[in-house]
């Protein structure tokens, strides 16, 4: 199979240069390497120019979905593959997913970010309990994290690509939900590994948050994909959480920012909830189809 990796760039200036060696370095040698710049405002292209990438621009930031639409528009390869800007990838990476399409019914293959920059109480809080991973076996999952996924180009088309109401999250909930609905199974393999450079303090961390579960539990909506699931986990973390700093890990401070976090994540369902309710998130879907109107 013919694969290309891309990279969706929005000043990603401190860390597009170590993803691109990471993706040079693999096992398995893609046959092109793709940025998507979407509009940066920082040195991301003069950086991404000094390597053998192409570089394709966005004249002004479009959002992620767009950025990997113009990846699929872009891409030459029978599998699409992406990693985000802030991660680098193990050596095997790319071998590891390209070993999980084992039938034409796996749409997608997909692995997990491992966070590598602890350095703040947000970023040990960010390990422990949003982490971008599910888990330790191989399985069947509903979507594959953005940071750590691949398609088959055709089913990516087939179901109209990436929904550009998803500027900044949930973007690939929303396209996994799309292709299970399809007919195609997501695999995940957890060797397939990237690496999570992000780093947060704790008003970074909240607000990452609360846009995390307002996207998601759109895309749920969207989809008609149990969006109650979500609110009922969020219930079940919110005292499971700060149990677990408090009697695994000893940790008082990382309790209370769990808690707080907690209500963030029900205001954030709720706000969602409420302006489904009285019609006004509606409104904000732009004719964007649900699935039984497809």
């Amino acid at each position: 199979m013919k694969v290309t990796v891309a990279i969706p760039c929005y000043n990603g200036a401190r860390y597009v240069g170590h993803t691109i060696e990471s993706l040079l370095a693999q096992s398995y040698s893609a046959d092109e390497i793709v940025v998507i710049d979407d509009g940066s405002t920082d040195e991301s292209a003069e950086i991404i120019l000094c390597y053998p990438v192409r570089l394709v621009q966005h004249k002004q930031n479009k959002g992620l979905a767009e950025a990997r639409n113009t990846a699929i528009a872009a891409a030459t390869g029978d599998i699409l593959a992406f990693i985000d800007v802030d991660a680098f990838a193990d050596p095997e990476w790319l071998e590891i997913l390209l070993s999980g399409y084992v039938d034409a019914r796996v749409g997608g293959v997909g692995g997990q970010g491992i966070e590598s920059n602890i350095y703040s109480r947000a970023d040990r809080w960010r390990r422990a309990h949003a982490s971008q991973s599910h888990g330790d076996q191989h399985k069947d999952v509903e979507f594959l994290y953005g940071l750590c996924m691949s398609f088959r180009l055709e089913a990516l088309r087939q179901v109209g690509g990436f929904n550009p109401l998803f500027r900044t999250n949930a973007e690939d909930m929303d396209i996994g939900l799309r292709l299970n609905a399809a007919g195609y199974r997501l695999r995940y393999l957890p060797e397939a590994k990237v690496y999570h450079q992000r780093t947060d303090d704790d008003v970074s961390l909240k607000h990452t948050i609360a846009t995390w579960y307002t996207e998601a539990y759109r895309a749920r909506y969207l989809n008609e994909a149990h969006p109650w699931r979500l609110f009922v986990g969020t219930m079940r973390r919110m005292i499971a959480d700060p149990l677990l700093d408090l009697f695994n890990d000893h940790d008082p401070g990382l309790a209370r920012l769990s808690w707080r976090i907690g209500w963030i994540k029900l205001r954030a369902l709720w706000q969602v909830l409420a302006a489904t309710v009285f019609g006004a998130f509606l409104a904000t879907l732009n004719g964007y189809p649900t699935r039984s109107e497809k």
